[in-house]
Order: C-alpha cells, then structure tokens, then sequence
C-alpha cells in the first residue's frame, strides 16, 4: 500500500510539472509558434502527409510532430492547450521509460530519485513546455534504449528496438538511430560484448526499420522533384559541415549550456558523473557512454541549438540518482553541494528584490520585467523560504527535505513563465494576433511588413501575406505562392487599393508608413497593428510609444 501511495504521489508531482498551465502562455516564437502553425495546417486541410507553414510547402522536419500536434487540436480545439498536449502526455511516458530503466539496471530506490531529477531539470521543462521535435525524439531514444538493455540481458527482442528506430525517423530523420545505435555499439566494444552483434537480429530488424521508416519519405521525395537531394544535402550535410541552415556555433558551445539545462541539479550531477566514472562498472559505463555520445556528435555539428543535447540529461539524472542514495547525508561532498545551493537561493532571492526597487533601473528587456514588482517580491518570498528549508536539511540531514528544495527551486523558475506568460516580456504575440482576428473581415488582408511572427496564421485563421521575406518555394507545383510572398512595391499598391490591410510591423520601421496614410490598431512589444483605412466607431491615433520608435 505504501509502494501504491508512493507513486501516486510521484504521477501527481510530474502531472503538476508537465501540465500546469501548459496552455496558458501564447505561442513563443519561433520554434513553439512554428511547429503549432503547421499542425494547425494539417489539421485544417486534412493534408497529413504535406506539411506547410503559411500555406507553403515545408520539409525541413519529417510530419510525426505535427501529427501529434494536429491531433491535440482534434482533442482540445485549436489553442495552446491542444498544441502542447501531447508533449505533457509524452513527458510523462519519457519519465516513465527513464524509471523503468533505472529499475531495470540498478535498485528499485534508484527510480523515483532518477524521475524526480529528470523532471526538475531546467532543460527538461523547457521541451516539454514548448512545441518541437526535442521531446518526441528523446521519447523514442529513451525507448529504443529501454528495448536494448532488456534485449542486452536477455529479457526481450530487439525488434522492438529496431520498430522504434523505425518510427523515430518520421520525428527527425536518422538522428536518433545515429545516436544510439552509436551509444550501443560502443556499450558492446568497451564491455567486451561485441559478439552479441551476431544475435543482434540486425537483417530482420533492418527490413523492419525501413518497413517503417521509408513509406512517408518515398512519397513526399516522389511527388516534390528534387526532394531527395534537398534532405540529404541541404538538412543533413549543411547542420553537420556549414552550419547555413543557421545557428553555427563554435564546438565548445554545449560546454556552458549543460550545467544550464541540468540546473538545479548542475552540482549534484557534476560530483555523480565524478564518482561513476571513478567506480565504474558495467552498468555506470552505459550511463557514461549515453551521456557523452549526444555531447560529442553535437558538439561535432557546425548548427548547434540549446536543446539538441537533451538526449543527456536522462543518463545524467540516472547516474545523478545512484550516487544520491549511495552518499550519506554526513557526506562532507553532499553538504558542500547543498550550502552551495542555500547561497544560490539567497542570490536568487536579492536579485528579485533588486528587480522590484524602483530606483533599481536598466535597458531594455530589465524595463519591461520591472513592470510586474508583485511577482519579484513573491519570487524573493519563495526562494527565502527554500534557502531555509536548505538551512533545515542542512541540520536535520534529510535527504527528502533537500528534494523537495530542488523541486521548488524549479518551480520557483518556472512558476512566473506559466503564469504569467502573456504579460511578461517574452515572445508571444498572442494578443496582437488576437486583436487583428477580432477586427478582421472575411475579404480583409493580413500582412507582416518585413517581419515574419510565425504563430499569426495560426492566430487569424487565414494566410498571412509576407513583405520582403524569403522562403523556399522549389517544392511548389503552382503560382498561388505569389499571392503570399511579395515586394515593397506589390506591397504600396495593396495599401493604396481598396481593400482593408492589417499590417504587423516593427515599430523601428514604422518610419516607412509616414506620408502614407495608416492607422494604430494595437501593439505588443516591439510590433505594432496598423491598417490603411480608419476603423469603423474608434478614435484612430497613433499611441506615444509607437511615435517614439518612429522618432
């Protein structure tokens, strides 16, 4: 019975974590606002094997992404909470994979401890709160692992494994076999098992990797002329050599962004990977390679993104794990870590009170957050109190208490992003969008000038027309594109015509419109809504703040 409550209340902790307010923010751009586009699309046209993004051909990722989000919308309606559904629903199968896992190669008491940290990690949160591919294709990685390791001690077929592969490559192409067909290759060379690869069913498990896998990709790549070179070279060949898909980092990028995606665990995690490479064994050498394989491919990779690398935090928060409930509480190391963590509370707790001072004044974004003082002085509040629940573990030497610190120090993070997400200065243009979808008639035209907000179609339920913004339209087979991609010169005679435009623009160009003639609608940020023709009932006038990004 007390096993049974046990996980009860761990179901009810990670519930909390991955579905509190997962709806509630508007969509970030871009990545959240692109991916939600397009499932939005597929659901809409019924088309689920051709994706587009602002009624435009788009292949840059293969469709399970926006399947799962088209089918949150069919659940849940076309809002927030029906794109990001499924990530809370397949953070919580993540995290009941991880558990099986530890279950599977260390003590039962190893489990809850790998979810618990797992869950916490900064970086974790963060792919579960936004729309991408990051967290299907940690899903499947976990899950072909899983397979392996019950395959590597003779408790199941490896078939499984080689299905999951399979399906793993409609989320983003051969990234994940690469990685753990890597990890388990070399988990089989440095353990002395290499043999085994001969039972490895590597003939049948291949036919039905490419069974599953091939379908979709031969169908899109025969109906889109030149397709196939496009995947090959343009998505994977530039993302490992060039880097001109965008985002080139130098290879010591993931260095300082690790210890920021395992926060708060980043000490902890640090002293567990020490000391499982200093008491390997068979099963920590696993572990090690998992976490290190991910590492070093990205690292070797020109386009480098934040969240590529959580494929290891899951092996980290495992090894992290074993060495928690193998310290004593009176473990000097342990204790360190824990008076390192109360000072970093208190830090966090002065500069919430710096943020709330009036007198306290910045540039920029400080601005804008200084506006909400109410939530700094909660946010000082709350990490006092976790500062002296650290006190508390510190003299009592309870592991639990200490957990449940490292819990609320991610939740204290994440709290204000959930809550008050549409009033912070992130970037969500939700209630811009919202305005334009209000005032909006059926023959009126939406228009981003020399902007791109990527969630807007998604907001106004129509085609957003793009003023001097690239795209790639060589998959096109018709010139309706046109009518979407234009020119500044197209773009003044649609403004001087009769129709009725609502045009995003940033304010710093607003400068453009002088003389033209235009309207303010609203503005959020850095854009501002304008239109070209007065709004029926309302006083047209250009706001102060909008003037001073024109002077």
């Amino acid at each position: 019975m007390r096993k049974f409550i046990s996980l009860i209340v761990l179901i009810g902790i990670c519930g909390y974590f991955l579905f509190f307010h997962l709806g509630s923010y508007g969509l970030l751009e871009t990545t959240d606002a692109r991916y939600a586009e397009i499932g939005w699309e597929m659901f809409r046209s019924h088309n689920f094997i051709t994706p587009h993004f602002d009624f435009i051909k788009h292949f840059h990722k293969p469709p399970f992404t926006y399947w799962m989000t088209a089918l949150g919308y069919a659940l849940l309606g076309e809002n927030e909470w029906g794109a990001r559904f499924f990530l809370g629903v397949f953070g919580l199968l993540t995290l009941g994979i991880v558990f099986l896992i530890s279950r599977l190669m260390f003590d039962k008491e190893v489990a809850p401890y790998a979810v618990i940290i797992l869950l916490s990690m900064i970086g974790f949160l963060g792919v579960t709160h936004v729309v991408a591919t990051d967290l299907y294709l940690l899903f499947f990685i976990c899950l072909a692992i899983y397979f392996f390791l019950r395959w590597e001690r003779g408790k199941g077929s490896l078939l499984w494994g080689w299905a999951t592969l399979g399906i793993s490559t409609l989320v983003k192409g051969p990234v994940a076999p690469i990685i753990v067909g890597s990890v388990c290759f070399f988990y089989l060379l440095f353990s002395g098992q290499i043999k085994r690869l001969k039972a490895a069913d590597i003939d049948k498990g291949l036919i039905l990797f490419f069974i599953i896998a091939l379908p979709w990709y031969l169908w899109v790549c025969s109906h889109n002329k030149g397709l196939f070179t496009y995947f090959i070279k343009t998505q994977f060949f530039s993302r490992l050599e060039t880097g001109t898909m965008g985002h080139p980092h130098p290879w010591y990028y993931y260095f300082p962004i690790l210890p920021a995606l395992i926060f708060p665990w980043t000490l902890y995690t640090f002293v567990g990977f020490l000391f499982s490479v200093r008491h390997m064994d068979k099963e920590k050498l696993f572990f090690i390679l998992w976490s290190a394989v991910p590492f070093g491919l990205y690292s070797l990779m020109r386009t480098k993104l934040p969240f590529y690398i959580i494929p290891c935090l899951p092996p980290l928060a495992i090894l992290t794990a074993v060495w928690w409930i193998s310290v004593s509480e009176n473990s000097q190391v342990i204790r360190w870590c824990h008076y390192a963590m109360l000072g970093g509370c208190v830090v966090m707790a002065l500069t919430a009170l710096a943020m709330a001072i009036p007198m306290f004044r910045g540039h920029g974004n400080i601005l804008e957050w200084q506006q909400l003082k109410r939530l700094w002085y909660a946010e000082a509040a709350m990490f006092l109190l976790i500062a002296l629940a650290f006190g508390m573990s510190l003299r009592l030497r309870q592991r639990l208490i200490t957990l449940v610190c490292l819990l609320g120090i991610t939740n204290a993070i994440c709290l204000p992003l959930l809550c008050y997400g549409n009033k912070l200065p992130i970037n969500t243009y939700r209630s811009l969008a919202q305005t334009i979808y209000k005032l909006a008639q059926p023959d009126d035209l939406v228009v981003q000038y020399r902007c791109y907000l990527r969630a807007l179609p998604f907001y106004v339920k129509r085609p957003t027309i793009l003023v001097d913004i690239p795209r790639e339209t060589q998959f096109e087979t018709d010139l309706n594109y046109k009518r979407i991609l234009i020119n500044s010169q197209k773009f003044w005679k649609l403004w001087q015509g009769p129709e009725r435009i609502y045009c995003v623009v940033p304010k710093r160009i607003l400068k453009d419109f002088l003389g033209k003639g235009y309207f303010f609608v609203t503005q959020r940020r850095k854009y501002a809504v304008i239109t070209n023709k007065p709004l029926p009932g309302k006083v047209n006038t250009v706001s102060t703040a909008v003037l001073s990004y024109i002077q």
